[in-house]
């Protein structure tokens, strides 16, 4: 996986190993990216912000999920 949706997630292992992650397991917790990846919160939670603002990934608000944004 080198790009995805225009950006380069192969220089950072965390951003890769989540997008893996939701592949695989489809819309998940943070607890449960954090938990399955081996991530501290804070790490987990920077990753996850920093992808979301890439528009990489997207989550619902209620309760708090997050899955992978659609390719066009």
């Amino acid at each position: 996986m080198g790009k995805y949706r225009g950006i380069n997630v192969t220089d950072n292992p965390t951003k890769r190993a989540v997008l893996e992650f939701l592949s695989e397991s489809g819309m998940s917790y943070l607890g449960e990216i954090i938990k399955n990846l081996s991530l501290s919160y804070s790490k987990g939670i920077k990753c996850i912000l920093e992808m979301k603002k890439e528009g990489l990934i997207d989550n619902s608000i209620n309760p708090p999920k997050y899955d992978l944004v659609q390719k066009d």
